[in-house]
């Protein structure tokens, strides 16, 4: 059995030792731990100072080139698109003023944007809405499309509903099928009026149904997709993304001059996958859709703005590329594009050039003269020299 007095010792010994400790914290050791604390947090306020003198700085400075940059955008952007006609397609989520801003810019090229259309959520929902499945199989009948599954719609148990990017895509690229001459623009209105997209029909082609062509090209402008809390995506947000894939990659296959152009490269440069846009990400990630689809990450700043504009003039010249700030860029601006010349209709090569007199309409060409029986000419009547013609009553 352990004695009492043992118990004693300890309690004494501890009492002891705290005491010790704090004769010494309040002494000799007082001075060094305490200087050597307030010196590091010193440090650490003055490197904080200088961290935001720095941000602040460096915010200003990108501020000034932005507006220098947009300042001189117009003129960088004259006459790239002269006469192209563009669609823009507006995705969910998209920041409707990033969308004003490149409209401007393609109009300020001398291209005239003959449709803006805004996507609905429900083309890209998990959850297909009643009756989706049966639109895009009726749809798909009268367009020209590979007879494929597409993703983004939730599978049905005995098959893969096919989903409306593909239709969509085709719609955009005017790819009627043999046989039904107009049928994209049925489309286009069919799915207007089952509340899928939102179409804004401008120009010429605002005022009558026969002025609607397919565009020259397209400018697909990408919007945000849920995370979870963990940011990591959620079921609705793959099928979604998939949907849009979906939608690129029949453009691409259509041979489409267009641009995938989304927000966050700058703004979000520390998030995770460098803040570069879901789509933006596919499309530079494939190959194939890479090789054929010019991408923009940085549509928030005014060099982002530039180079849409600037890589759907090259887009129309056949050259791809991706620009901005995030991974995988070829630059972060396109270089200047070539402006487009527009001629005026010449003459008809096939009717001739006239240079000399209007011929009489008998020797008109295409015309045959008629001949007439020669009619006898009555033989002059001498007269002398002198003699002076008189009038007879």
């Amino acid at each position: 059995m352990i004695d009492f007095r043992y118990h004693v010792v300890s309690l004494v010994a501890v009492f002891i030792a705290l005491a010790v400790g704090i004769v010494l914290g309040a002494g000799p050791l007082r001075e060094g731990i305490s200087d050597t604390l307030e010196g590091e947090v010193e440090q650490l306020r003055a490197e904080r100072s200088d961290l935001r003198t720095e941000l602040g700085a460096a915010q200003a400075l990108a501020g000034d080139k932005d507006a220098a940059l947009g300042s001189v955008a117009d003129r960088v952007v004259a006459g790239t698109l002269s006469g192209a006609r563009v669609a823009v397609v507006v995705l969910p989520e998209a920041d409707r003023n990033h969308v004003a801003r490149v409209q401007d810019g393609v109009e300020a090229a001398g291209g005239e944007v003959v449709l803006a259309l805004e996507v609905s959520s429900d083309l890209e929902a998990l959850e297909a809405p009643e009756g989706r499945g049966a639109l895009a199989r009726e749809l798909r009948s009268g367009l020209d499309i590979e007879d494929r599954s597409a993703p983004g719609d939730e599978a049905a148990p005995e098959e893969v509903q096919p989903g409306l990017a593909p239709v969509l895509a085709a719609a955009l690229l005017g790819a009627d099928a043999v046989g039904q001459t107009g049928a994209w623009l049925a489309t286009l209105e069919r799915l207007e009026l089952e509340g899928y997209v939102d179409l804004d029909w401008r120009g010429e082609a605002q005022g009558s149904v026969l002025d609607r062509r397919p565009p020259d090209a397209l400018l697909v402008l990408d919007g945000e997709l849920a995370t979870d809390e963990d940011d990591q995506p959620t079921r609705a947000s793959v099928a979604a993304l998939q949907e849009r894939s979906s939608l690129v990659e029949r453009l691409a296959e259509g041979g489409a001059a267009a641009v995938v152009a989304g927000s966050g490269a700058e703004s979000r440069a520390l998030s995770p996958g460098g803040g570069v846009s879901p789509l933006v990400g596919v499309v530079r990630d494939r190959r194939d859709l890479r090789e054929e689809t010019s991408t923009v990450d940085n549509l928030e700043s005014a060099a982002g703005q530039l180079s849409a504009v600037l890589a759907l003039a090259w887009e129309l010249e056949g050259r791809s590329g991706s620009y901005g700030e995030g991974g995988s860029v070829d630059a972060a601006v396109p270089a200047p594009a070539p402006v487009r010349i527009i001629t005026p209709p010449g003459p008809d090569p096939d009717q001739a050039e006239i240079t000399g007199p209007v011929p009489e309409p008998e020797d008109a060409p295409g015309t045959e003269a008629v001949e007439e029986d020669p009619q006898p000419v009555p033989a002059p009547t001498s007269a002398p020299d002198d003699a002076t013609a008189t009038a007879t009553p």
